[in-house]
């Protein structure tokens, strides 16, 4: 793989006068993508794999060698964009050799002011067998400058884009650059904004549309390793033996009521830090003024993590106010589309911002796919729009939006997190990498709605949890989602590969079980916080319609929760999905999932390493694999 600190010194003589050579006005190109940042790199490459004919100019403000490690935002993938950068753009060997594999997402509850080794702990103590990984922008930015280059996309650094030109008529695009003092066009038949938050289209065209998110952040980087492990008490064996693999190499969160603190290692050394709060509960002038206020509100908040960075100079500051919103549209039959954060973003949390360039992307290339094929209509940008606006951007935005009071009870925020990788791992990921986003069925449409309204309930009585229930720790000092049978179901099951009809089967079954660990949490808040209304025998609780759950008993009765849509099925297998998080395990459980769990910690994971994940490559990747459920997961029907 290409060294991006070998190959990208390019001065600004060279560039200068590869920029005068293309100032023909007549120039033309099929795509022009304006911003070469990470979503209009990662486009470009995946163009010109996809449709090598083309010719693509990328036009953007900065020039290389961008710099590591004080660059930009947004180190941490998760599954699909891990997916989509090692295995769609091909980008495998440099992840593997240029980047950090990533231990999960790992949180830290509890009290800010006491050991660490005595916070609640949730996370991953062994490397999952579908990848992801910590990405140093400025390394993984340089490396795709360099290599759509060598694959004939004209890149013109240093140059600003100062408008578009949308013609009515269907004639192609006009982009107004500026290098230095000189001005120049380019045309082309496609037009991406890749941007960012500049978001040249949405503003131009009157798309930007609020999503009632109010959340800030401020976030920095410092030239050093810090190391998770060494704030706690390394003399402890307990706090030792919790890991097989590193902590270091997870996405660290500190968490408290309306904020989240982390630290992400990057392959440079360097470490990532960021402060992410409800705007409400934590306002950013609080510490997004300066370095010094940040470090300030971390003294207060997060002591520990503030003495182990008072001592570095930061590599570079920045911070945002109300960072999320939202958009009318991405995609146009008039050959525009906006992709990154030019479109919609979200939240930090989850790390879902590559993921969303991957869906635009590929959406994107399959536009100009048909486009070029003659086979482009109105209604299938419809469709993706709404697909990825209406459907998947809603519902991962139900994640964020007012949860953040959540974030200071860990047995709650644990159910909640649970809830939400599940919904991932069933929906949004297996439909990138199943290819179904290129090719959405028509009933598919209702089935994300009946997911999206469903989770929104369900965030919601989270959201009212926290507020009516006191704080307290999960019964075991240490939770591991891999425990989770659900859980690891649904990992497993990410890099089969099934057919449309296929995928909506397993989809349809995976709604079923959220119905159920709907139905699990709505009991166990109302224990906590109605216990007037909990029935004693478990046995006799009515089986409900999961999308009418609230903490409004005198809403039960109008909105339907007694009248179900679905046959009752049994909830003591979902229930299991908590064990040791709401009370302690019993002597099933722990026969059933701890067991399990510490016999692949043996050996520091030999048995787990050299036998779960060669048989997952073997019998499961690349496969159907509709056997793997029935180890893990009881399908009962829901009809």
């Amino acid at each position: 793989m290409i060294n991006c600190l070998e190959t990208n010194a390019i001065n600004n003589s060279t560039i200068h006068k590869l920029i005068i050579n293309r100032m023909n006005p007549a120039k033309e190109y099929d795509v022009i993508i304006c911003g070469g940042g990470l979503a209009g790199l990662t486009l470009a490459r995946q163009l010109k794999l996809e449709l090598p004919e083309l010719s693509v100019a990328v036009v953007d403000r900065l020039i290389r060698p961008l710099p590591e490690a004080a660059h930009k935002v947004g180190e941490s993938t998760v599954e699909l964009a891990s997916y989509y950068f090692a295995k769609v753009l091909q980008l495998e060997e440099h992840l593997e050799q240029e980047q950090l594999p990533k231990l999960g997402l790992r949180f830290f509850f509890g009290d800010a002011h006491g050991p660490l080794e005595e916070r609640p702990e949730l996370g991953p103590s062994l490397l999952p067998p579908v990848s992801s990984y910590q990405i140093d922008r400025g390394r993984f930015e340089n490396v795709l400058r360099q290599l759509v280059s060598e694959m004939g996309v004209d890149l013109y650094e240093e140059t600003l884009v100062e408008d578009v030109m949308l013609p009515e008529d269907g004639a192609a695009h006009v982009v107004k650059c500026r290098y230095q003092a000189e001005r120049f066009r380019l045309n082309g038949r496609w037009l991406i904004d890749a941007l960012g938050r500049r978001r040249l289209l949405q503003t131009k065209l009157g798309l930007t549309q609020p999503n009632g998110h109010a959340a800030s952040a401020a976030w920095w980087r410092v030239d050093a390793r810090l190391d998770v492990t060494a704030m706690g008490d390394e003399q402890n064996r307990q706090w030792r033996r919790r890991m097989v693999e590193d902590r270091y190499l997870s996405t660290v969160h500190f968490m408290g009521r309306g904020y989240w603190v982390w630290l992400i290692p990057l392959a440079s050394g360097a470490t990532s830090v960021g402060i992410v709060t409800d705007e409400t509960i934590h306002p950013v002038r609080s510490y997004g003024k300066s370095h010094a206020d940040a470090l300030a509100w971390l003294r207060r908040y997060e002591p520990l993590v503030w003495d182990h960075l008072r001592e570095y100079e930061p590599l570079d500051f920045h911070s945002l106010k109300h960072y999320s919103y939202h958009s009318r549209q991405l995609f146009s039959h008039r050959r525009w589309s906006c992709v990154g954060d030019a479109g919609f973003f979200l939240d930090p949390l989850y790390s879902l911002g590559s993921d969303f360039i991957a869906i635009e992307n590929t959406i994107t290339a399959e536009l100009i796919r048909r486009d070029y094929a003659g086979t482009l209509t109105q209604t299938a940008v419809d469709q993706f729009n709404r697909l990825v606006l209406d459907l998947l951007g809603l519902c991962c935005l139900g994640y964020y939006k007012d949860t953040y009071a959540t974030f200071g009870h860990a047995h709650i925020f644990a159910a909640k997190f649970a809830w939400d990788i599940v919904i991932y791992w069933a929906l949004l990921t297996p439909l990138f990498l199943q290819g179904i986003v290129r090719q959405p069925p028509p009933e598919l449409f209702d089935l994300i709605r009946r997911y999206k309204t469903i989770n929104e309930r369900v965030q919601q009585l989270c959201i009212d949890w926290a507020q009516a229930a006191s704080p307290r720790a999960f019964h075991l000092p240490y939770a591991d989602l891999t425990r989770m049978q659900i859980m690891q179901a649904l990992h497993l099951e990410l890099t089969a590969r099934r057919s449309p009809a296929q995928f909506m089967t397993v989809t349809r079954k995976n709604l079923d079980r959220l119905e159920e660990l709907a139905q699990v949490l709505f009991w166990q808040a109302v224990a906590e916080c109605l216990p007037e209304h909990l029935l004693v025998n478990e046995r006799n609780r009515p089986w409900l319609n999961a999308w009418k759950i609230s903490l409004d008993p005198e809403c039960w009765q109008d909105e339907g929760l007694y009248a179900p849509e679905t046959a009752p099925r049994p909830l003591q297998p979902m229930a299991r999905t908590y064990a040791g998080i709401f009370a302690p395990m019993s002597w099933r459980e722990f026969l059933e999932l701890e067991l399990p769990y510490r016999l692949t910690h043996l050996a520091g994971g030999k048995l787990y390493y050299n036998l779960i994940h060669p048989l997952h490559r073997r019998l499961v990747s690349d496969k159907p694999a509709l056997w793997l459920r029935r180890l893990f997961v009881a399908d009962y029907p829901s009809a």
